[in-house]
């Protein structure tokens, strides 16, 4: 779950290997470049790099982690279903294999621990996204006990802050979106928000290698759970500054955009992942529009077609194209009402409250329903 979850942090592609690789600099800077390119969509070359790095560490955990790294941003968002996620979880299990002979050899290998933490809290996530909890449970408590080893190395290893800010900030935060899964918290040590904001911040100032990882999560957070939407703009456009070319990351602009306010900008942005086709991208671009054509234009008409567009779309991803579904169903609501179609409005309010995870639209769901 993701309380636990340390998702593909760059840190753990990198830094592991200059940890057991200190004087091979050409391979530091080869992983590097994967990274790099992987981040800007750039997969074919990232697969060259890959394999270049592969002659050398056949039987490191880092390569196969890095197939499939590389295929979660490939195929994003990468669901339990299609072929490409058993590919996934394969490549995550080798990974683990070859981390369990590090830490065979020595006991606390930190490249054996940073992978193993790594390749559990990733399959604890995609089990608790498919409402497995008992299997994420699983995995969860295999992934923690590797990752409390790095709670008290974040002052000697900056990169450390973003693994100690994450669990730190979902541990508290998860339970309260997710309630279903507070019995499983038991397992765990409680949360602090504070702390794992100013952890993932550090992170983001310090971190060598999990800066941009910390910037997607500090996104995320403050956009759903913080309702501070600058703050949130401010990280999505470090990431769109230095990748240009990742639609993700350009999609999550444009988002930030919005959310404060800056309509005309957001809709030129439109046009920076306008070619990619998948249900995510044409989702948001839909609800982006759809929010530009009440909130700019005030025309409810137009408004209304492209809600429409994504709500009746099938098949969205839980992670991301949830809470678009969400906020179109509550851009209905607002239409209805001022239509005088309470009725409706509540329809869709109570559609976007069973899957809204960002606190904005819940509380203005919330305060709808109360009041009606």
């Amino acid at each position: 779950m993701k309380t636990i979850v340390l998702l593909l942090s760059a840190l753990l592609l990198s830094y592991s290997l200059r940890a057991q690789l200190i004087n091979d600099l050409a391979s530091q800077k080869l992983a590097g470049q994967a990274l790099d390119e992987i981040y800007s969509f750039n997969f074919t070359k990232a697969q060259s790099s890959i394999l270049q790095l592969e002659k050398k560490y056949a039987k490191h955990p880092v390569i196969p982690f890095l197939k499939a790294y590389k295929l979660s941003w490939e195929k994003m968002p990468l669901q339990k279903g299609i072929p490409e996620y058993t590919h996934y979880t394969q490549y995550l299990l080798l990974s683990a294999n070859y981390a369990d002979r590090l830490l065979k050899e020595r006991k606390e290998d930190l490249e054996g621990t940073f992978f193993n933490m790594m390749v559990y809290g990733l399959l604890a996530m995609h089990e608790a996204e498919g409402g497995d909890f008992m299997t994420s449970l699983s995995y969860g408590k295999k992934s923690f006990s590797f990752m409390k080893k790095g709670f008290d190395l974040s002052n000697k290893y900056p990169d450390f802050h973003f693994s100690t800010g994450l669990y730190q900030y979902y541990a508290k935060q998860y339970p309260e979106t997710h309630p279903i899964a507070k019995p499983f918290m038991n397992f765990f040590p409680g949360g602090d928000k504070t702390k794992g904001l100013w952890n993932m911040n550090q992170a983001v100032q310090k971190g060598e290698f999990s800066k941009i990882e910390s910037l997607i999560y500090l996104n995320t957070i403050y956009a759903k759970y913080e309702q501070n939407h600058l703050l949130a703009l401010h990280c999505a456009q470090q990431l769109v500054s230095k990748y240009p070319q990742n639609p993700f990351f350009q999609m999550k602009y444009t988002e930030g955009l919005i959310f404060v306010g800056r309509y005309a900008e957001a809709e030129l942005n439109l046009s920076k992942f306008a070619s990619r086709t998948e249900n995510l991208f044409s989702t948001s671009r839909d609800l982006f529009q759809g929010l530009i054509q009440e909130f700019y234009y005030k025309s409810d008409t137009k408004a209304k077609g492209f809600y429409t567009k994504v709500v009746q779309r099938k098949g969205y991803d839980p992670r991301y194209g949830r809470d678009y579904h969400a906020f179109a169903y509550g851009g209905l609501a607002r239409i209805a009402h001022r239509n005088q179609d309470d009725k409706s409005a509540k329809t869709y309010y109570k559609e976007a409250l069973k899957i809204a995870e960002y606190e904005g639209l819940k509380t203005e769901a919330e305060n709808f329903l109360k009041g009606s």
